[in-house]
């Protein structure tokens, strides 16, 4: 594969807002293993037992407190008090990858659960998002995606939804003739152990629809490694993988989003440059690892045309 050269100004974007992004997640990343560390210093190392699991369910509703006391008084703002939510969302996910008993997974999935749940939405004048995960990479993906913008006949695919926020970006800046199409596939739920929690397919069904564009959107609901392959090859223009993050689920899903896309089509990555430790030679989330393997195996084939949080890459 390729790299462009840095030198090459007419292709490169502006980056400042994804490096931006960037430091954003890190850092968030970084506050929730530090909390997962405080939290396991307290209840010990190894298996998670219910008592710890009501332990960290008791410090993350104080937490919420002070975070909705310092929003009723304009000391944080919507973003600041829910990108904090989030941080314990992640620490709370690093103790059930650490595995532990069903009940104690369940406790702190409920719980994770309810930080989503509860989280006021973002001021917004037309969707209702919880996060912004978008904003940040915009002026990135006019870029990447500037040579299809406003064309007819456009095939898009998303894996990995959330709340809808990307999607409608598509719809609203690329996918913009009535004539292109956008596939999204995410299973719409969060499995912990035996539980399955389903809550944000609602947050996306009404975006989509505020789009304006709902008509023209494809909702697939199951796990993308499953979707992915019961879908013909060479179909898409660009796709956008957002699923989970773990390595080997990256892998697959990028093996299998390349398959689907049309050769001069665009794959962007997110979260490329995550490293979610759980323990000591374990990187339970890693997306960089996978992607760095899976191009390094495409030859010349590809061409790597945006490196930062997220990867982006032409099929030539």
């Amino acid at each position: 594969f390729s790299r462009e050269s840095a030198d090459d100004k007419s292709a490169a974007p502006d980056v400042s807002f994804a490096a931006v992004s960037t430091a954003k997640q890190q850092e968030l990343a970084r506050q929730a293993r530090a909390m997962h560390e405080e939290w396991v210093a307290t209840v010990g190392a190894g298996r998670v037992s219910a008592d710890a699991a009501a332990f960290v369910v008791q410090k993350v509703r104080e937490r919420c407190v002070v975070l909705a006391n310092e929003l009723a008084q304009n000391a944080i703002t919507v973003e600041e008090h829910n990108d904090q939510r989030f941080v314990m969302t992640m620490a709370m996910r690093r103790l059930i990858d650490s595995g532990g008993e069903e009940r104690a997974s369940r406790i702190i999935a409920r719980e994770m659960h309810d930080l989503f749940v509860d989280s006021p939405p973002l001021p917004h004048p037309k969707y209702r998002f919880t996060f912004d995960w978008v904003s940040p990479h915009a002026n990135a993906w006019k870029s990447d995606l500037a040579h299809i913008a406003g064309k007819p006949n456009i095939r898009a695919l998303e894996v990995g939804c959330f709340e809808g926020q990307s999607a409608c970006w598509f719809l609203d800046n690329v996918l913009t003739d009535p004539t292109s199409r956008l596939t999204c596939v995410d299973p719409f739920a969060i499995p912990m152990d035996s539980t399955l929690l389903r809550y944000f397919e609602g947050y996306f069904d009404a975006n989509v629809a505020a789009s304006g564009a709902g008509e023209r959107v494809t909702k697939l609901i199951g796990s993308s490694q499953v979707v992915l392959r019961t879908m013909a090859p060479k179909q898409f223009d660009f796709v956008y993988i957002d699923g989970s993050h773990r390595v080997g689920d990256v892998l697959q899903d990028a093996v299998l989003a390349w398959t689907v896309l049309r050769a001069g089509g665009t794959a962007i990555f997110d979260d490329y440059d995550l490293v979610d430790d759980v323990a000591a030679g374990l990187f339970a989330r890693a997306p960089g690892r996978a992607l760095d393997a899976f191009v390094s195996l495409l030859g010349a084939g590809a061409v790597v045309k945006r490196q930062d949080w997220q990867l982006v890459v032409q099929k030539l």
